[in-house]
């Protein structure tokens, strides 16, 4: 008599998660067909997207003034889609929604490379984290950029980390023709291409890799004559200011927020005496540049988004003790992602994630809706760190 299966067993069949994982969306198509009230950011991106549309190729002109500072090649696809399908925003939507769970899916593979298959949970559980993580699926289901950018980037993780080097660039290129600040990723992988002892045309053929991406924004960088394009937005930019330390002190903050999920499984390494002593040592640099307010000549919005509005509603004005435990809370997970990251034998997602912190020196603005494109790298971290812990080696490398 044949045994039936038992549910751990039916978990595991291969096509289980990925249908769980398309169901939010599926439910939300039911009940909505995506067609709601156009919605933040949709203002100006659907418009200057039927702009593209109107066209089977941009003209340079609109390439050049186009009314947003991020890349366009969001628009331009969404333009061209809409030329084939039309050019209904429940139609861009439902696009954002497919990209979205295919970011999930790609996620969701590398979660389990790192466990070696052998932790049916933490792969679910991590994909979980990430997709009801505050932005997330607010962010699938409008037409926003933060979607195609994050799904360039993990596809472009996902061939770096699977020793194609140049599939990673072309997709860490469209990363970087979504949005500006994706230039976290393959600028770090350009870092680890500094020679090494290898043949030199070896050294020559991963530099050139390695600045591939680069050379994809290059003819942009041309054309508006710096990183964004030519716009009323421009002069408003000038006026902020270039180095912006406490834009770095919030994102730390915010990440110490939104990674608990991921950080609790591994609460006894995090609290460890070293690493209480390496976060008290780094407070004045919280001191020195607190959080506050965006520049208001780039937002009028006083809130630096959902963690902010919390804190506000809770504490009023009297959020610096809140932040700074955040902030502590925040260094200590990210002291245990780098101990985590200098046991693996790569080091490009180390220098991933410190370059995107490095980055936010130089930002125009900060939202904690910007940790979307770094979280899924913090997140595969601590999963490689707790598959580690129990005794399985990571395979987030395939061979």
């Amino acid at each position: 008599m044949r045994n039936g299966r038992t549910l751990g067993q039916r978990l595991s069949l291969p096509w289980v998660w990925p249908l769980t994982f398309a169901l939010p969306f599926l439910v939300v198509f039911a009940l909505t067909r995506f067609n709601y009230p156009i919605y933040g950011d949709e203002v100006t991106f659907y418009p200057i997207t039927l702009q593209f549309g109107a066209h089977a190729l941009p003209p340079l002109k609109l390439l050049q003034s186009y009314e947003q500072l991020q890349t366009p090649l969001t628009f331009i696809v969404f333009g061209l889609l809409g030329r084939v399908v039309g050019s209904d925003i429940w139609k861009f939507r439902a696009g954002i929604a497919f990209l979205s769970y295919l970011t999930l899916l790609l996620f969701f593979r590398l979660c389990r490379l790192s466990c070696h298959g052998s932790i049916a949970w933490l792969p679910i559980y991590a994909t979980a984290a990430l997709a009801f993580s505050p932005y997330y699926f607010g962010a699938s289901l409008y037409y926003y950029t933060d979607i195609p950018c994050l799904f360039a980037l993990m596809l472009a993780l996902s061939f770096y980390l699977s020793n194609r080097p140049l599939a990673g660039a072309i997709a860490s290129g469209a990363a970087l023709l979504t949005r500006q600040l994706s230039l976290f990723l393959p600028a770090a992988y350009a870092l680890t291409a500094l020679p090494k002892q290898r043949p030199a045309w070896r050294n020559l053929k991963r530099a050139a890799v390695s600045i591939l991406p680069f050379a994809m924004l290059l003819p942009l960088i041309v054309l508006w004559r710096g990183l964004t394009p030519q716009n009323s937005l421009q002069g408003m930019v000038r006026k902020v200011g270039a180095f912006h330390p406490e834009f770095v002190n919030y994102l730390v903050l915010a990440a110490g927020a939104y990674s608990l999920p991921l950080a609790l499984p591994r609460a006894r390494e995090i609290f460890q005496r070293q690493r209480l002593v390496v976060a008290g040592l780094l407070t004045p640099l919280f001191w020195l540049a607190q959080p506050r307010p965006n520049p208001e000549a780039l937002s009028p919005v006083k809130t630096l988004g959902y963690l902010d509005v919390v804190l506000s509603r809770t504490f009023g004005d009297n959020k610096t003790i809140p932040y700074f435990l955040l902030w502590l809370l925040g260094c200590l997970i990210l002291c245990e992602v780098f101990s985590i990251e200098r046991q693996e034998p790569e080091r490009f997602v180390r220098f991933a994630i410190a370059g995107f912190f490095v980055m936010h020196l130089f930002a125009r603005t900060v939202w904690d809706k910007y940790l979307l494109l770094v979280l899924p790298l913090i997140f595969l971290s601590l999963v490689r760190g707790h598959a580690r812990s129990m005794g399985f080696a990571s395979a987030s490398r395939k061979q």
